[in-house]
């Protein structure tokens, strides 16, 4: 059986409580959160809940008006929108405010409920990986457009360069001129490689059972080269190296090597000096970390930096293309997660991500 979380936000016990009693016998193993009103719901810290019951008359700001902040905290939650009395102008300004579905209470029924969950949580899925795709689209057309212009000038201009330096005889320059042209191909190439890493994750790999160990073997595995060249020192400590999760094995490996490629790569001029930490928390959830003593990044930047081609000034000068943390972010989403950076001039700077701790797949 699947198993979702799910929230009721309503401030009649009697409501909530018939509420739960359908969600038990429905189709799914519901794991229920409860919450009187929305301020109580907003501050609910379960990043993976699939379905929300909102009723529309509560203490304080009314579930209309807490629609949109709903979907901005839970956009892959399908939101059922509940009044006591039915009301047709009502429900169509909650389906424009973002809700799913919409019932008057007196039409609840363990049918009823069951046939929203159903489809509601699967259109609201459905829903929020076409405004991914859509928003992947434009990140790739950003990409055409602006970054590969550079790149693109350098290679013709280098060209005619070279067959300029040939018909001279100049074989000297011409050698200088095909080094720049394949450091220019160099460029395009590691861009259409992050590129692709980040547009394609609509694909879903298969979730299945992992040693928390092996997902960062495989990471440290594909870095080495990098990690011999820059004479990086890596420290990992892990609770538990054979600790078994459910996740997506390939993309929590990627996440774990684009965090240790960041941190060689804004070493600054010191050899990379890596720590990487493992542990479940108390709420059953899988973090890891992974700090350097490297070039930091002051607190104005720390929520930008995991946003497509955000990159913090002052770091120019390190190639790259802005969508490494980006990519990241997505991934650890896709897992029902969070990411996060601090950072201290004076100790280390960590980027942290955690994970549900799932025994079984979703």
């Amino acid at each position: 059986m699947t198993e979702i979380s799910a929230l009721i936000v309503d401030d009649d016990d009697g409501d909530r409580a018939l509420l739960r009693r359908f969600l038990a016998k429905s189709d799914y193993a519901v794991r229920v959160t409860e919450a009187a009103t929305v301020e109580e719901a907003l501050g609910v810290q379960d990043p993976d809940i699939r379905a929300i019951f909102l009723d529309n008359v509560l203490p304080g700001e009314t579930g209309l008006e807490s629609v949109s902040h709903f979907r901005q905290i839970w956009p892959k939650a399908g939101i059922f929108f509940m009044t006591g009395q039915g009301d047709e102008e009502l429900a169509k300004s909650a389906i424009q405010f973002g809700a799913t579905d919409y019932a008057p209470k007196s039409t609840l029924s363990q049918n009823a409920i069951s046939r929203m969950l159903k489809n509601g949580v699967a259109q609201a899925l459905a829903e929020w990986r076409l405004d991914e795709q859509r928003r992947d689209l434009a990140t790739f057309t950003e990409v055409l457009v602006h970054d590969f212009q550079a790149p693109i000038r350098a290679a013709a201009y280098l060209s005619e360069q070279i067959e300029e330096d040939i018909e001279d005889g100049d074989m000297a320059e011409a050698m200088e001129g095909l080094r720049m042209l394949r450091k220019s191909a160099g460029q395009m190439q590691d861009m259409l490689r992050s590129l692709s890493d980040h547009v394609r994750l609509d694909r879903d790999d298969a979730e299945a059972e992992a040693c928390v160990g092996d997902l960062l073997d495989r990471a440290l595995t594909a870095l080495g080269r990098e990690i011999e060249d820059s004479g990086a020192v890596v420290q990992v400590s892990l609770e538990d190296p054979a600790h078994r999760i459910i996740c997506r094995p390939p993309q929590i490996a990627q996440v774990l090597q684009n965090l240790v490629a960041n941190a060689i790569k804004y070493s600054g001029d010191a050899p990379p000096d890596i720590r990487i930490a493992a542990f479940v928390d108390d709420a059953a959830h899988l973090v890891m970390t992974v700090s350097d003593k490297g070039l930091g990044v002051p607190e104005e930047y720390r929520s930008g930096i995991f946003e497509p081609f955000k990159r913090v000034p002052g770091h120019n000068g390190v190639s790259g293309t802005g969508l490494g943390l980006a990519t990241c972010r997505k991934l650890i989403a896709r897992h029902g997660g969070t990411i996060w950076c601090t950072s201290d001039p004076k100790a280390r700077t960590v980027i942290g991500f955690r994970i549900p701790d799932r025994s079984r797949p979703v």
